[in-house]
């Protein structure tokens, strides 16, 4: 079996091969985990998701856990939030959810003691929270976000309280 093999009339030792395949890839990967959102019909998404509640943001953490297929750890934010209104799912007064650490990864931007409507499903870490899901910032006031906080605000005022 031959240690080396020419690459643009060079030759090219095993060692360097790998790293050229590793290289290729991370660039592969790196592609494939770009966050690209297709929208939600919020009618939907209250069939979908099994867990749905309003609430404030009390701490924001940064835990450590091991996907399948993956050799290394990844790092994912733990947000605990004091429940206010359980619109279906849950009935806890404090709710744990995870999201990616960053929105390029669909990490939902969480602040602390700020006001959210979560739209929650479970995952190995216990419930997970995307950008690309309906759950909303309550108390953004920009145009193009007002729109859609009214529209969810007022589909669940018509839901019934679990």
């Amino acid at each position: 079996m031959p240690t080396h093999c020419v690459l643009g009339g060079r030759y090219v030792s095993g060692r360097v091969r790998l790293k050229i395949l590793i290289f290729l890839f991370s660039l592969i990967s790196f592609s494939s985990i770009a966050c690209s959102c297709m929208g939600y019909d919020i009618e939907e998404a209250f069939k979908d998701y099994p867990v749905v509640f309003s609430g404030t943001v009390e701490t924001i953490d940064t835990i450590k856990v091991k996907e399948d297929g993956w050799l290394e750890y990844s790092k994912l934010k733990a947000v605990t939030l004091v429940v206010d209104r359980s619109y279906k799912g849950m009935t806890a007064e404090k709710i744990k959810v995870t999201t990616r650490m960053d929105s390029a990864a669909c990490g939902f931007p969480f602040e602390e003691n700020v006001k959210y409507v979560v739209f929650a499903i479970p995952d190995d870490n216990g419930l997970h929270v995307g950008s690309c899901g309906p759950t909303i910032h309550m108390k953004k006031r920009e145009e193009y976000y007002e729109m859609e906080r009214l529209r969810v605000i007022n589909f669940l005022s018509k839901q019934i309280d679990t």
